[in-house]
């Protein structure tokens, strides 16, 4: 396993912390095998069990840790392409004469908090650096009011995924329907969508082919 330079979780504010089922997730990490290569981008600051993971596995992890710091981005001072381009290379390292592979990125629920248009920028930005059949997985908020910040996600021992939230604070969601959801995020479409506990939708796409 080939790890790129990363940015490791701070320790959150203990708060009302759940687990979940995540059953899109572990089935796609189950495919994953020894003898398969893959490319796998998670834009959250990771922890030691998600590197654990994949330690046995023939696999390359791009581990930028920049959720945080892709939601401080403001599209007003981000008016050019070039000026876009290069906020999104900082934050992610993917440059065009370097390109990636990616089979998986893992978004957790960071589309509910990016400027819409912020989102679409960003999948654009990374489809260069992603296989044809790339997928994509994320948890969109369902119900009017989510967490005011994304969670901090990480992987347990019993196939749960540990949610972490920095405060008990709410903001208004933006529901993503599908139809909108699919637009964002094009040209992902959904392959499988479960409603999860807590009023999360968890959603696994797949690049048009």
């Amino acid at each position: 396993m080939l790890v790129k330079p990363m940015r490791v979780a701070e320790e959150p504010v203990q708060e009302a912390g759940r687990a979940i089922k995540s059953p899109l997730l572990f089935d796609l990490f189950g495919n994953f095998s020894e003898e398969r290569y893959f490319q796998l981008l998670d834009i959250q600051p990771v922890s030691g069990q998600f590197i654990e993971h994949f330690s046995s596995l023939h696999c390359k992890l791009y581990l930028p840790g920049c959720s945080e710091s892709l939601l401080s981005l403001n599209m007003d001072d981000l008016d050019t392409d070039t000026k876009l381009n290069r906020a999104l290379v900082k934050n992610l390292g993917l440059k065009k004469q370097s390109k990636a592979s990616l089979s998986l990125i893992l978004l957790w629920d960071l589309p509910n908090y990016l400027d819409a248009n912020l989102l679409h920028t960003l999948i654009q930005y990374l489809l260069p650096h992603c296989t044809d059949d790339v997928k994509l997985h994320a948890y969109i908020h369902t119900r009017g009011q989510m967490p005011a910040e994304p969670g901090v996600y990480q992987l347990q021992s019993d196939g749960k995924i540990a949610i972490t939230l920095k405060d008990q604070q709410t903001s208004s969601s933006p529901m993503y329907y599908q139809e909108t959801l699919q637009k964002t995020l094009s040209p992902f479409l959904v392959q499988r969508s479960i409603l999860l506990s807590g009023g999360m939708q968890e959603y696994l796409l797949q690049r048009r082919k």
